[in-house]
């Protein structure tokens, strides 16, 4: 009887331990893949910006499209393309590109869309002196596109 239980115990304790080492590894998989998956998706935000959008349409209507994800070396043209419906006219490489259209609403005359930058550092928009394709952008921006006349220079900064 004592060779039987014997034997019982050591086919018991056999199992669990082939049970364990099991278990074991599936888990060690599992961390292996999850470990991966978290990896890949860090070096992925590494090529990521996020930046702050202000549409102003010049009527009081307003939108704003934060934390928009663009790939890094993004400029403000980039970002306009990817948050609203756009037209403009290239002038080429020294002068740049001109939006003429944002969702709908057309520069004429006497009005248009002009960008701006916020500057964190002074806590005031900025006109910049160059085209809207030329302007890069860097994690935690914020850009405006407003609707505004070209009768007065310079015109008052987004609100």
């Amino acid at each position: 009887m004592e060779k039987r239980t014997f034997t019982y115990v050591a086919l018991g304790l056999l199992v669990w331990a082939i049970s364990g080492t099991v278990v074991a590894g599936y888990y060690l998989a599992q961390y292996n893949t999850y470990q991966n998956e978290y990896e890949n998706l860090a070096s992925e935000m590494e090529s990521i910006l996020l930046v702050n959008i202000l549409t102003s349409y010049g009527n009081g209507t307003k939108l704003w499209h934060n934390n928009t994800a663009l790939p890094v070396g993004s400029t403000a043209f980039k970002a306009i393309l990817a948050i609203a419906d756009i037209e403009y006219t290239d002038y080429g490489e020294d002068l740049g590109i001109l939006v003429t259209s944002i969702n709908g609403r057309v520069s004429n005359s006497t009005h248009g869309w002009l960008y701006w930058g916020w500057a964190p550092e002074n806590s005031k928009w900025e006109l910049p002196e160059y085209s809207v394709s030329k302007y890069i952008l860097h994690r935690g921006d914020t850009i405006a596109f407003a609707y505004e006349s070209y009768v007065t220079w310079p015109p008052p900064p987004p609100t």
